[in-house]
């Protein structure tokens, strides 16, 4: 990082402010550094009253950073879904909380206790991804603090009217303390997990996840890394035409645009019906889509530089001879509603199979047997997840346990994701760790390992100075057969019980 004063006003203040919350929720954390389950349970209780305070802003937040947002997709997707976890989170963090015993040695260890109890980490950075501004920052915050946790938020700066008001309605919620938000520019975010954090997360891409990665080693501070992937949804022959399958996945690339790190990056059917559901698919997006290019039911590119990008990865595509699709009206200048686009058998060089997409651009590939399929999946990164429309277990079951991804869905997409009971993540390329419900509060929480002595056992054996008991444990019972040593737990088990009486 260069000298503070020679970065822009932005970053120079923003970088100030999260030095200072980040001293302040370190010291807050040696004076309560073990929450009790109240006090956890009161600060996710705001969350869901937050949420609604703010509804109104959040919807106008969401349509300024992205030049028009559904507010249907606003309401589900960055406000309900708060509510679902945050009452799951408060039913059980008095559970999640409770040590974990372990097995010990009877025989040698007495009537000792083994325990896990889950401590909390301390103060916990959330580098939050522009698709999902309030999903992504307020969610894994409620795990973070379901976990007894401080947290710091840093919001991305391609999403600045969302930034400033999740700083607005954090501010008004917690005390800075427990929940600070800091927005900023680029260089605040590279400076941000340059810091002794307890723990990080971060969700985006991949490329920058690796430098997040490399930039939080140096402290040697653990990572959660949410990174996405070219999620493919294999279609096999018994549902390919199926109504459910057709609007399944043609509705979810309509959320958030294609802009979804669990989207359908690409699909694989069957080489004979290929023509079959790429009509039927275009007919069901012509049907339901085309008014405004979506855009009741979507939102708008992030970005022009986003834009631009989406549309090279269509006209090389278009250059190199594939067929391609387009659902919409042309973009009209200073909009954001980009059309959708079906690429049928594009070739594996082109840049849309190398790269997520995070657009409205659905490539569709063919396979010629399940085995095909497969490998297919094999030859790129873990996605993050993996999705699969069929009616026969055998094939659901033959894709799902012959290749790797952070999660499932089958018959449906992007749910593995939504639900607050189960974890979420990655799995190699797409990503590490996972939050939601009870694997949320385990990833941000220490398993702290507890062995309490007590009465019995031959633990004086094993202590030094070493002695004849020592040598007769070592030679007379655990070199010993497995008759002698029964003989040995036989008489040692009631003197570990009288010695509870001593």
């Amino acid at each position: 990082m260069s000298n503070l004063s020679d970065l822009p006003a932005l970053d120079q203040a923003a970088i100030a402010q999260l030095e200072r919350v980040f001293h302040l929720q370190k010291a807050a954390v040696l004076r309560d550094p073990y929450p009790s389950a109240e006090q956890r349970i009161e600060l996710m209780q705001r969350v869901p009253g937050m949420m609604r305070k703010y509804r109104q802003k959040i919807l106008q937040a969401l349509d300024a950073d992205f030049c028009g947002h559904s507010h249907d997709q606003g309401d589900l997707l960055e406000i309900l879904g708060m509510f679902d976890r945050a009452k799951f989170n408060i039913d059980h963090v008095k559970k999640w909380m409770q040590p974990v015993v372990k097995a010990s040695n009877p025989i040698t260890q007495g009537d000792s206790k083994a325990y896990i109890k889950y401590q909390p980490k301390g103060v916990v950075g959330n580098m939050v991804s522009w698709n999902f501004p309030f999903d992504i920052a307020v969610g894994p915050m409620l795990d973070q603090l379901g976990a007894g946790n401080r947290v710091i938020i840093k919001p991305s700066d391609l999403s600045p009217a969302c930034g400033q008001l999740l700083h607005e309605m954090c501010k008004d919620t917690f005390d800075e303390d427990q929940v600070a938000v800091v927005n900023g520019g680029l260089e605040t975010a590279r400076f941000f997990p340059t810091l002794a954090w307890d723990h990080l997360m971060y969700t985006g891409s991949g490329a920058v996840g690796r430098q997040v990665m490399l930039a939080a080693a140096a402290n040697l501070v653990p990572v959660t890394l949410e990174l996405g992937g070219k999620c493919p949804a294999v279609v096999a022959p018994d549902s390919l035409l199926d109504a459910r399958t057709i609007g399944t996945v043609a509705g979810i690339k309509v959320v958030k645009r294609g802009q979804m790190c669990v989207t359908v990056d690409y699909c694989l059917v069957p080489e004979s019906g290929v023509k079959a559901f790429t009509d039927a698919l275009a007919a069901h997006m012509k049907t339901h889509f085309t008014q405004n290019n979506a855009a009741p039911h979507a939102c708008g590119i992030i970005s022009e530089r986003h834009v631009a990008r989406l549309n090279k990865l269509v006209d090389e595509a278009r250059a190199a001879g594939a067929q391609v699709i387009q659902i919409g009206a042309d973009l009209k200048p200073g909009q954001r509603d980009m059309p959708f686009y079906l690429v049928v058998n594009p070739s594996d060089d082109l840049a849309l199979m190398r790269e997520e997409i995070f657009g409205p651009i659905l490539p569709i590939k063919t396979y010629r047997d399940t085995a095909d399929a497969i490998a297919t999946i094999n030859k790129g990164d873990r996605p993050l997840g993996l999705y699969v429309f069929a009616k026969d277990r055998a094939f659901i079951d033959q894709v799902t346990n012959q290749t790797h991804s952070g999660g499932v869905a089958v018959n449906v997409i992007a749910l593995q994701a939504g639900q607050p009971s189960m974890g979420f993540g990655g799995s190699g390329g797409s990503g590490m760790g996972r939050h939601h419900g009870e694997e949320g509060f385990r990833e941000f929480s220490n398993a702290r390992g507890y062995f309490e002595r007590g009465a019995g056992g031959t633990l004086d054996w094993i202590i030094p100075p070493y002695g004849a008991g020592t040598r007769m444990l070592i030679d007379k019972v655990a070199y010993a057969p497995l008759g002698r040593q029964a003989l040995f737990a036989l008489k040692q088990l009631p003197k570990n019980l009288l010695a509870k009486f001593r």
